[in-house]
């Protein structure tokens, strides 16, 4: 909890401190180089950005993340436009007020504020409906894309295959077909997309990127960057674990279960790539993908929670509190030669 807050705080911070570059930057372009016009355009910058990103973070993330596409980006769009609409106000006011010596309550009733709010501000007005706009349905196609996939397409940076090392980790609910079959077909749905839901926090903060769901299962993978001389995918796996476990009641409440999961991970090369033509994806190709869907399935005959190949571990540096123990050499299916597994455990926080 401490470190999610942690990691939000941050954020709202530093979108100020960007904001105190942007601000001045824009205001000194748009309207030509000024100290009184820079220096609003830095404070109102640092107010729009930090007011922005506070409301992202603590309301906005957490209020709304399950609501449906357009009334999430129409909640969006009129908080980013009352954010800057305040926020040129405020900064306005504070001057005049400052410049002409007089209280703000008489700044507001005097005719420059009338002028300001009639010749002015619509224009202001309209370029913050504009902006949030534009901006909130970016941030909510990248949502739906998932997370870097729309700057890929736009970048044209899978555009021709590339080679890439990542980590992938397949990530299997347990027992579907009977908790399907008690619940009921659409009951199951919700508690699928609840189990999906709780474990993206886990996934966004070990900077992992899912790559798809299939029926119950979430393959996710990490760049060798994020990962290796780490141990991010793995603390991910045991974040899931904490996060279901602290969930457990609303489960019990919500579908009279707690989801159990089992995952495969595997490290190694794949080719990333755009196919398509009426509907264009980012996909992966390669052995590493089948390999680790094996494992995740050598999880369930061993009974097993995480397993990890031998050319995982080896790139990981594990932490103090976890585990990994060496279960031997298995022919996984479809595969010629025999693979190293190890089971990774953690020790309970």
């Amino acid at each position: 909890m401490k470190q999610g807050l942690s990691s939000k705080l941050k954020t709202v911070f530093g979108a100020a401190i960007v904001g105190a570059v942007i601000g001045p930057l824009f205001t000194c372009l748009a309207f030509g180089f000024d100290i009184e016009r820079a220096a609003k355009g830095l404070i109102a910058g640092v107010m729009i950005s930090f007011l922005s990103a506070f409301f992202e973070k603590f309301v906005l993330e957490t209020k709304f993340k399950k609501r449906n596409f357009s009334l999430v980006l129409a909640v969006r769009t009129i908080v980013y436009i009352s954010v800057i609409s305040f926020s040129v106000m405020f900064v306005w006011v504070v001057h005049e007020s400052m410049l002409n010596s007089r209280g703000v309550i008489a700044t507001i009733q005097h005719n420059d504020f009338s002028n300001f709010m009639t010749r002015v501000f619509p224009y202001i007005f309209l370029f913050a409906m504009a902006i949030s706009f534009m901006t909130n349905l970016v941030i909510q196609i990248s949502g739906l894309l998932g997370k870097g996939v729309l700057f890929s397409y736009v970048t044209g940076r899978y555009h021709k295959p590339k080679m890439e090392e990542r980590f992938f980790m397949f990530l299997d609910l347990e027992s579907s077909t009977t908790i399907a079959e008690t619940i009921g077909p659409v009951k199951y749905h919700e508690f699928m997309s609840s189990f999906f839901f709780d474990i993206s926090r886990p996934i966004e903060h070990s900077k992992g990127e899912i790559y798809q769901y299939v029926g119950d299962e979430v393959v996710i993978s990490w760049k060798k960057q994020n990962s290796a001389g780490g141990a991010a995918c793995l603390r991910c796996f045991f974040g899931i674990r904490d996060r279901i476990d602290s969930l457990s009641e609303k489960y019990i409440k919500q579908f009279g279960l707690i989801p159990g999961f089992k995952a495969g991970l595997h490290f190694g090369e794949v080719v990333i790539g755009e196919v398509g033509d009426l509907r264009k994806e980012i996909v992966f190709h390669g052995d590493v993908m089948n390999t680790a869907s094996r494992i995740q399935g050598q999880s369930k005959v061993l009974n097993k929670q995480l397993l990890v190949s031998e050319e995982a571990i080896k790139h990981l540096e594990l932490d103090d509190n976890m585990i990994s123990e060496p279960l031997g050499s298995f022919r996984l299916k479809g595969k010629e030669i025999d693979i190293n597994i190890f089971e990774v455990t953690c020790k309970a926080n």
